[in-house]
Formats: C-alpha cells, sequence, structure tokens
C-alpha cells in the first residue's frame, strides 16, 4: 500500500482535474503519482425491439477521428450510474429503457486515472426524441451483434469501452445471434 505525503491540485477542468502527489512506499522509497480525477462514466448496450444494437458514431478530438461506440456519458458529481445511463439514453439516442441490468464496471486506465465506466445492458422502450448537449454532434446507427463482431475484429471498433460491453454481455449469455 502506498500512503500519501503531500496531494497538490494543479489542474481543474471541465472533465478532469489533475493531482500531483507524493507517496511513499512500503519500504520507505518516496515517489510521484500524477493522478487524473473524473467522476466517471456509464455505457450501455441498447437493444432494439428488432434485436439489433444501438450505437452511435462521433468524432473524439483526442483520437482525431470518428468512432463508433456504444452510447455513454459522464457521470455528474456524486450522479447514480443508473440515473446516468438513463439521462444518456434520452439524450443520445431518444428512447426510455426497460430491462436495465447492470453488467458492473470497468477501469479504463489503472495506471494514471480514477475513471470507473459502469456497464449496462437495456432495451429501447419508448422513442421521445434526441436531446444533444450543445457540443455533441452525434449519429445513430444500428447493427447486429454479427455487423459488430465483425467490426471488432476488423479493427472498426476500438473504443475499449464497447468492446468490453460486448464480452460482458457474451458472458452474461445476454447475447443472441438475431
Amino acid at each position: 500500500m502506498e500512503k500519501t505525503i503531500t496531494s497538490k491540485e494543479i489542474y481543474k477542468g471541465r472533465v478532469v482535474k489533475l493531482d500531483y502527489d507524493e507517496v511513499e512506499l512500503d519500504d520507505g522509497t518516496r515517489s510521484i503519482r500524477e493522478v487524473i480525477k473524473h467522476n466517471g462514466g456509464a455505457a450501455i448496450a441498447l437493444k432494439t425491439k428488432e434485436g439489433h444494437y444501438m450505437m452511435v458514431k462521433q468524432y473524439r478530438y483526442a483520437q482525431k477521428s470518428d468512432l463508433f461506440e456504444v452510447c455513454a456519458g459522464k457521470l455528474n458529481y456524486l450522479e447514480d450510474p443508473d440515473d446516468a445511463i438513463k439521462r444518456e439514453v434520452e439524450e443520445e439516442l431518444g428512447y426510455t429503457l426497460t430491462n436495465l441490468k447492470s453488467l458492473g464496471y470497468i477501469i479504463p486506465t489503472c495506471g494514471y486515472s480514477s475513471e470507473k465506466i459502469y456497464l449496462y445492458y437495456g432495451e429501447a422502450k419508448d422513442y421521445v426524441g434526441t436531446h444533444f448537449d450543445k457540443d455533441e454532434r452525434i449519429e445513430s446507427y444500428t447493427f447486429s451483434l454479427s455487423e459488430i463482431e465483425a467490426m471488432i475484429k476488423s479493427g472498426e471498433i476500438t473504443d475499449a469501452k464497447t468492446i468490453c460491453i460486448f464480452y460482458r454481455l457474451k458472458l452474461e449469455g445476454l447475447l443472441d445471434a438475431r
């Protein structure tokens, strides 16, 4: 276990904070840890009534590329992940949810970030219309499971949370070949 000696917030932005910490290891050695603090997120594999999965495509500035992903979004400070995913599905895909099931969470970058992404399975219920954040440009798509698997295999889908969520669905026995 590492003991925090000092901690200094060196950056506070809209999405992340950056802390610069001095720590002491079990043997007395001192070291520095830079930690990105993030409220976390929630992501969902949303299944349509036809048995396909809804995905979004959006430009990701940090990657300088358009990416296919499951619907996801940031948690507000102290927001319950269940509430966050319901909000995000309505905002980005325009649906209410039914049969929501938690699939646990993933830690996308354990070496330098506190972020956890909570994973869900759900089914689209009623269409109520999208209402994107003012800085979002999102397109929605539906794909069969076999199309998603082919996109992951070919490298067309590279987003970690998307790959993880479909693996978790497989482990939970929630996938069918439709």
